[in-house]
């Protein structure tokens, strides 16, 4: 089995994780201090040194209650190092009150992201990955963070340390078009494929119907994958969307 193969179909059963490793530590809008975490999931028994990696960024909606081992960002991140990637979940700063200040909120937690992607940057080696390019993907409030992490480095050029984002995995979570976005989405964003029900009733789907008509003025590679009837957070469909998401990301390899 060829490893383009590999990234599309599940070829390896045998997945580590490893916890709670520190990669910055901040100070959040009130004032305290906190250590923000992830943790790698990865084959247990690979030592290749070019694998393909992915961050991924948990949902819960700005606020206190969910963090990088929410349920689904689990599975995910578990499906696709099952894919050959290596996958990292990562904590951001979140809010009791994320909505007074929107921006702000984004900003600390795409801020916090790149930090993530920095760390990733300088530990490829250790974690046998490519150190100049990574996915990012995220569900709900993470996708938010995802598109405007994306967006932020597609404007500046990648931070300094960080690598290149390769693709966006964006999970439910299109901004709202007329205030979730830090910096305009152009022709320099990654490619982006873009699940959605539509049923959604926290994050309306037509964001996401928005944003693809954006990226497709500009020229931008995507995909948006509908889901008829699906709420929002729709693990039942996991299984296919997973698959179809794969099938992208070989192509942008």
């Amino acid at each position: 089995m060829t490893e383009q193969s590999n990234l599309v179909n599940r070829a390896y059963d045998a997945v580590d994780r490893r916890d709670d490793l520190v990669f910055r530590t901040v100070t959040d809008h009130a004032g305290e201090r906190d250590d923000l975490r992830l943790d790698v999931y990865l084959l247990a028994e690979d030592d290749r040194a070019d694998r393909p990696a992915i961050l991924w960024i948990h949902g819960g909606g700005f606020r206190p209650g969910n963090d990088k081992q929410q349920g689904y960002i689990v599975r995910i991140a578990t499906e696709f190092a099952r894919r050959g990637y290596v996958c990292f979940s990562c904590d951001y700063r979140v809010r009791e009150d994320p909505f007074s200040d929107l921006a702000g909120t984004l900003r600390d937690a795409a801020d916090d992201c790149r930090a993530a992607l920095i760390w990733i940057g300088a530990h490829a080696e250790e974690f046998g990955i490519r150190a100049d390019r990574v996915v990012v993907g995220g569900g709900s409030a993470g996708g938010m963070t995802a598109v405007n992490l994306c967006a932020l480095e597609a404007a500046s050029g990648p931070s300094e340390g960080a690598p290149a984002i390769t693709a966006l995995v964006d999970l439910w979570g299109s901004p709202d078009p007329s205030s979730g976005y830090l910096m305009p989405v152009d022709g320099r964003f990654p490619p982006t494929v873009i699940v959605h029900g539509t049923a959604d009733q926290l994050v309306p789907h037509e964001n996401s119907v928005e944003l693809a008509v954006t990226l497709e003025r500009h020229g931008v590679r995507n995909e948006l994958i509908l889901i008829p009837g699906a709420p929002h957070t729709p693990v039942a469909h996991m299984d296919a969307f997973a698959d179809a998401i794969a099938r992208f990301l070989a192509d942008t390899q």
